[in-house]
Parts: structure tokens; C-alpha cells; sequence
């Protein structure tokens, strides 16, 4: 009797791993529209070499997502990241890549002081709605994707796939390493501009609260440094979104993958005194467990 229970215990696992399905959302922007202040970027190049990488890790299109230009707004995102939210179950692989402008933004609620007395900002993602300073064309930040709004997000969809799942956002934005709260100060340069988004306060009230990150993310490069894009054959890749689409494999763990990833970037070109180094965040017990399986 015990050795069926264990056979049976033996074959449901089996089939819940099997069950897991992998899907991915891309966002990417390349024309940001003129009255956002924002330049253009390579946004619209990176799809096709994310497609081949997705399909080499066994991703399938029905399960992609793609937002670009006007279909990634704030509240596009937002609505893709909850449909990832309530299609997640346990086990599966969530792979999730940003290619846009990045910028720092006044903390709102000032939790990132109540960390580290010397950090006003949040880290955010800049949607194709989103304007490149305050009371631009009427704009006053409400379409800004901050840390604090995304990782509530990531938070959800971890949960759902579980320990056996696994969560990978890749940010190719500039001073986007890391979007995961580390230190940000004042005067950091930022994608297409120095000054941070700054928003006017009237006061911050805040608890400080611990929610360590449980997914895994990889960033373009430190807070510090600048994301160049990188010509490849003619054709302009953003650098981490290049790096990552010749990298990526089954199996790769993510230790193996910011290894390979930096390997890349050695070899492609930077201009004079520029450095670039991609950023991981992650969990100590996945360091060396597969990323896809």
C-alpha cells in the first residue's frame, strides 16, 4: 500500500511539472511620442532576436505577450502584469523584459529614506505615456512605473508560480541597475537626461517595510553608468537585450548567466572611458538552480 502511495505521489509530481507552462511579456519602446521629451531608442530591433531566444528556451508565441510604443502605457502594463497575475500557477516560468527609457523619481511615501536617510528617489520604468519632467505638456508623473508599484506586482506572480517557478525580469533601461531599491542619491544619471523626475511634496508618511525580492532580476548596468545601445551587422540592439538573447539557455543558472552575459559585453564596442556592467539580483537558493528548465 505504502509503495503505490509513494508511485502515485511519484507520478503526480511528475505531472504538475509537466503541466507548468512558461510565458513572457515583452515591453518595448522605440518611438516615444515627440511631446514626452523622450528620444527614440531600439526598442522595436529587440523583438525579433527576444522571439528566437524565447523559442530556444521553449516558449511559446500564444503565450507571449508583446507591448510596443502605444500599446505599452502605464495602465497597458499594469493590465498585462495582472493577466500574468491570475494566468500564473505553480511551477511555471514567468520571463518578463523591459526595453525603455529609465529615470528616478521623488519618493512619494519616503519609505527609500526611512532605509537610507540619503535617498529621495524610487527607481522607475518609463512608459510610452510618460513624460520626461514635471508639468511637461500638463504631465505630473502619474504614468511613471516605479519600483515600488512593480515589485508589488512581482510579489503576486512569485507567489503564484511558487518555489518550484520561477520569475525573470530583464530591464534594459538605462541606470537601471538595479529596479530592485538599492541605493539611488541625488545627481545619478539617468537615460537621455541627468535630472531625476522630481516631484513636489507636501509631506511623506511612511512605515518602513521588509518585503524581500524572491524573484530574479537582471539590469542593463549600475545606477551609476549609462546603457549604450550596441550596432550589431547594422542593426542597433539594446546592450543587455543582445547579451542576454546570445546567452540564455536551458538549464543556465543565474550565476552561469550574469557570467556569460558579462562575457558579451566585453566584446562589444563602448566609447572612450565608458564601462558597463549588467546587475543581478537574487535570491541565495537560486544562484545555481536553473533559470529554465
Amino acid at each position: 500500500m505504502k509503495r503505490w502511495l509513494v508511485i502515485s505521489l511519484a507520478l503526480m509530481l511528475c505531472l504538475s511539472v509537466s503541466a507548468a507552462t512558461k510565458r513572457a511579456l515583452l515591453v518595448l519602446i522605440g518611438d516615444y511620442p515627440a511631446p514626452s521629451g523622450w528620444n527614440s531608442l531600439a526598442g522595436h530591433n529587440d523583438k525579433a532576436i527576444l522571439l528566437e531566444m524565447l523559442a530556444r528556451n521553449g516558449f511559446s508565441m500564444a503565450e507571449t505577450t508583446i507591448l510596443e510604443d502605444a500599446d505599452a502605457t502605464h495602465d497597458g502594463i499594469i493590465a498585462a502584469l495582472r493577466h500574468l497575475e491570475q494566468a500564473a500557477h505553480p511551477g511555471d516560468v514567468i520571463y518578463i523584459h523591459f526595453s525603455c527609457h529609465g529615470q528616478q523619481i521623488t519618493d512619494v511615501d519616503g519609505d527609500e529614506a526611512l532605509r537610507d536617510p540619503r535617498n529621495h528617489f524610487d527607481e522607475a520604468l518609463v512608459p510610452y505615456d510618460a513624460a520626461i519632467a514635471y508639468g511637461w505638456n500638463g504631465y505630473r508623473g502619474e504614468h511613471h512605473l516605479t519600483d515600488d508599484q512593480l515589485n508589488l506586482h512581482l510579489a503576486v506572480i512569485q507567489r503564484a508560480v511558487g518555489r518550484q517557478g520561477r520569475v525573470l525580469l530583464v530591464a534594459d533601461a538605462c541606470h537601471s541597475g538595479d529596479i530592485q531599491r538599492t541605493e539611488e542619491v541625488e545627481g545619478t544619471p539617468i537615460r537621455g537626461t541627468f535630472d531625476a523626475f522630481k516631484l513636489p511634496l507636501t509631506g511623506r508618511s511612511a512605515q518602513p517595510v521588509s518585503t524581500p525580492d524572491t524573484w530574479i532580476t537582471l539590469s542593463a548596468c549600475k545606477e551609476f553608468q549609462t546603457n549604450f545601445e550596441v550596432t550589431v551587422n547594422g542593426i542597433r540592439y539594446g546592450r543587455l537585450t543582445y547579451a542576454i538573447c546570445q546567452t540564455l539557455q536551458p538549464g543556465m543558472s543565474p550565476e552561469a548567466l550574469i557570467s556569460a552575459v558579462q562575457g558579451v559585453y566585453q566584446t562589444l564596442p563602448l566609447p572612450p572611458r565608458k564601462y558597463q556592467t549588467a546587475v543581478l539580483a537574487c535570491p541565495a537558493q537560486l544562484q545555481r538552480k536553473p533559470v529554465f528548465r
